[in-house]
């Protein structure tokens, strides 16, 4: 994809989860890294290995708790060999560290989930059909039967992605094909929790192997403050506001926006990207390339710039 994009990074082949800290980092799932963007897509030197391979989702921390090799992680990512991973600069900054394994899991998301009592880690199973909880030591935490289980979501979806956004911690499930162990497209469900993981509300309209959940930016026009969901299945991107469903998100010329191998979603800041945008993250080419973006209302300031990479080894479809 070299001269489509403003910036080209060959590191950046089908990313996944997005992490905002000083700037925004991002799980490269085809090269098995974690790489840095600020400003409108600048390539920061910061490159990082991810035990495990194909890191998939990602958290930044500020705590001092999920300590690796003595030191607090900064990020902490997931893999589908069932690792989660911690990095801090200090105790290696060329590498993040194992810090928690499940054999037999497929770690296709993390969400952070504070509390008076501290933080806790939680992971979303694709393979296990099920939202792993951890302390802030890197810990199993043993959930209750009903703690961020939906009964009502039927058995052949399972955990795909988990996110806190809007207060609650949402958990989206798709349908997994058990011969190949990924997502089917065409439906979907995300449930609502509460931070205990009462189940709390449901969403099932627009989705289609829903992977990204956030709140939508301050400077995003009408849809400011909403809930988005972005579809792996489809690559649309849809606008959520009290569990009703207001539909996708639409470019100028009115069709929806249509992001082949979309993963992830983050609001933008200040100081990366801008408080009126929407970071995007797709694996294209059924995750032989991928594309680092932003979209911002129709008429906003601000170019876009959009690293892609040429091509990869590594075959997609995490």
């Amino acid at each position: 994809m070299k001269g489509k994009a403003a910036v080209t990074d060959p590191k950046l082949v089908n990313p996944w989860g997005l992490a905002m800290g000083k700037a925004l980092w991002v799980s490269d799932t085809g090269t098995g890294t974690a790489t840095v963007y600020s400003g409108q897509g600048k390539k920061e030197p910061t490159e990082v290995a991810i035990p495990g391979g194909a890191p998939t989702g990602q958290v930044a921390t500020a705590g001092e708790g999920f300590t690796v090799k003595g030191k607090p992680a900064t990020f902490i990512f997931s893999s589908p060999s069932g690792a989660i991973s911690g990095w801090n600069a200090e105790a290696d900054p060329k590498n993040a560290v194992i810090a928690a394994f499940t054999r037999g899991a497929d770690y296709k998301g993390l969400a952070l989930v504070p509390t008076d009592d501290g933080d806790f880690l939680l992971a979303a199973d694709f393979a296990g059909g099920r939202v792993d909880a951890f302390d802030e030591d890197f810990r199993r935490i043993r959930l209750s039967r009903w703690q961020f289980r939906d009964r009502a979501v039927p058995a052949r979806f399972h955990p795909f992605n988990v996110a806190v956004a809007n207060g609650s911690v949402w958990v989206a499930y798709a349908r997994r094909d058990p011969a190949t162990g990924k997502a089917v497209p065409g439906s979907g469900v995300v449930s609502r929790f509460d931070q205990s993981g009462r189940l709390t509300g449901r969403i099932t309209r627009g989705l289609s192997a829903p992977w990204a959940i956030t709140q939508a930016p301050r400077g995003f026009g009408a849809w400011r403050g909403a809930l988005l969901v972005g579809n792996f299945g489809d690559g649309t991107i849809h606008v959520y506001r009290r569990g009703h469903h207001l539909g996708a998100l639409r470019s100028a010329d009115g069709k929806p926006i249509m992001l082949p191998g979309l993963w992830g979603l983050t609001p933008g800041t200040a100081a990366n990207g801008g408080d009126n945008a929407l970071w995007f993250a797709a694996g294209t080419d059924g995750g032989q390339h991928g594309t680092l973006g932003l979209i911002r209302p129709a008429g906003a300031s601000t170019p876009t710039a959009s690293p892609t990479t040429s091509s990869s080894p590594y075959t997609g479809g995490y």
